[in-house]
């Protein structure tokens, strides 16, 4: 019998799937079953994308990680691809001897404090001749707090993006046993430059005295949103006061800086136009400190623009000209 295919060959067989006659041109040997070019086909696809994805693999070196979660779990293994802007990825578990348990996790970055892409997972490396550092000049220097105090420095590989859910810091020391860390933005309290952490130290350090005469160092709370109030984020400056508020309500002082704070937001919103939004703002400022005399002028300039523009028309320009 001759294949229906090619006529110059003997049928050797049929397709175990659809029962099509063919002969060893046509017939594909797959676990023991022979099948039809149109049955073989998509297990001809899937074989090959497994064999390209395990060139993949090959060509990859093998990352060590030590993965530390935000509830304090710590993991050590291996990844052969990490794509940050996934939901996680798999952990191939290793224990200190850089020995395959032959477990594989899935880890979530939600989970996550940070991954460290280490040397060696025990800390013993070669220190004498560490390879060069080179901080592409896109990177910026930063000091990154997390959420249980730890403090990390070093160099972004890239440009800086505060948006991103999570980003690397090269470790400014070369000997460092850490070739960089994936942050989990999350776990951190704040990322800042050197000379922005600088300040908040010496703020730290900054004594003040109360009306009482008692001396007493800046709460931490108090220097967040003294640090926050100088970058001009008033609204984060005075959630930080108010805490501060809270644990020492005695304090003039607090009440003056959340006083101006407000005063600040009020004419962002009179930068933006947003009348209405800056005359509620400023009359919470005379609320809270009557003698206000700025807030006093805000207010009076306020109510003449939003009745001209009630009567009027929009106002352009006349209040940004008197700050």
């Amino acid at each position: 019998m001759k294949c229906p295919n090619h006529s110059r060959n003997e049928v050797t067989g049929y397709c175990a799937t659809c029962g099509a006659f063919g002969c060893p041109e046509c017939l594909k040997a797959h676990e023991g079953k022979l099948l039809c070019p149109t049955h073989y086909r998509p297990i001809a696809i899937r074989l090959e994308e497994e064999r390209r994805r395990e060139d993949v693999r090959r060509r990859h070196a093998r990352q060590r990680l030590v993965v530390r979660f935000a509830d304090g779990r710590l993991l050590c293994g291996v990844a052969f691809a990490l794509n940050v802007k996934d939901t996680g990825f798999h952990l191939d578990l290793c224990d200190k001897n850089d020995t395959t348990t032959g477990e594989t996790v899935q880890i979530r970055f939600s989970e996550l404090k940070a991954v460290f892409f280490v040397r060696s997972f025990d800390g013993k490396h070669d220190k004498t001749t560490p390879p060069p550092r080179e901080f592409p000049p896109e990177g910026s220097e930063l000091v990154v707090k997390f959420k249980d105090g730890e403090l990390l420095r070093g160099y972004t590989p890239q440009r800086y993006d505060q948006d991103d859910p999570r980003f690397h810091l090269i470790p400014l020391d070369p000997k460092s046993n850490n070739l960089s860390v994936l942050i989990e933005r999350r776990a951190i309290v704040g990322v800042y430059t050197p000379e922005e952490f600088q300040e908040i130290k010496n703020q730290e350090r900054q004594v003040s005295k109360t009306p009482e005469g008692v001396t007493t160092t800046l709460s931490q709370e108090e220097t967040m949103g003294d640090f926050y109030f100088e970058t001009r984020n008033y609204a984060a400056a005075i959630e930080q006061y108010t805490l501060a508020l809270r644990k020492f309500p005695q304090t003039p002082r607090l009440r003056k800086k959340i006083a101006s704070s407000d005063y600040n937001v009020g004419v962002q919103f009179i930068k933006r136009r947003q009348y209405p939004q800056a005359l509620e703002q400023m009359e919470k400022v005379m609320k809270a400190d009557p003698r206000n005399s700025h807030a006093h002028k805000k207010i009076q300039q306020l109510r003449h623009i939003i009745k001209k523009m009630a009567d009027a028309g929009p106002v352009e320009g006349e209040l940004e000209e008197s700050l």
